[in-house]
């Protein structure tokens, strides 16, 4: 898995991709949190729930199932006043729902472990993807504050901050693009 940090980071970028209305740091800070609590799911292993497991390790916790019911509990408290339904309701709710599935889908790109399991409770199995460049951090502290620690970051860095930076600053300037044009495009004159 991916260190904390840098699911926690996945998650606040993907914010800037909210609806104008529920974009900010409070969203922001609930992404990078949505986006990094499925790996919470290290306590089933001190309640004697093995790694294997539908609710072990990448299990429940990292599945689009999770992540959708996630989604539509925060959308529905985010959008007190106004419908879940509506156009900007149902970009919050993609938006969480993004950051929720961010977290299995980095996990799918680590170099151990036995797997996500994107499919729990509809399946069992466990997947990664066919290219596995991200280097798994280690589940204790001590271990993570070490050289292998410094190694790990760097790694997550090149693999995962920099193209999550590269692609939140290419929704920022398409959208911005997108703005200015609609704001100096003239409106529609009525012929009678």
């Amino acid at each position: 898995m991916p260190s904390a940090f840098t699911h926690a980071f996945s998650g606040a970028a993907i914010s800037a991709l909210a609806p104008p209305r529920f974009r900010g740091a409070r969203l922001a800070f609930l992404l990078a949190a949505i986006a990094a609590l499925p790996d919470l799911d290290v306590l089933a292993f001190r309640l004697g729930i093995p790694y294997g497991h539908p609710f072990g390790h990448r299990g429940f916790s990292h599945s689009l199932t999770c992540a959708l019911f996630v989604a539509l509990l925060l959308s529905a408290c985010l959008c007190r006043g106004s419908s879940l339904w509506s156009r900007s309701g149902v970009g919050l709710l993609l938006v969480i729902f993004a950051a929720g599935a961010s977290h299995g889908f980095l996990d799918a790109f680590t170099d151990a472990g036995l797997g996500v399991g994107f499919f729990v409770p509809f399946s069992s199995e466990r997947f990664f993807f066919p290219w596995r460049p991200v280097l798994t951090s280690p589940l204790s502290f001590q271990e993570f504050f070490s050289r292998r620690g410094v190694m790990i970051l760097r790694n997550e860095l090149i693999w995962i901050w920099l193209p999550i930076g590269a692609l939140v600053m290419f929704a920022i300037l398409v959208r911005v693009t997108l703005g200015r044009r609609s704001s100096s495009t003239p409106p529609p004159t009525r012929s009678t």
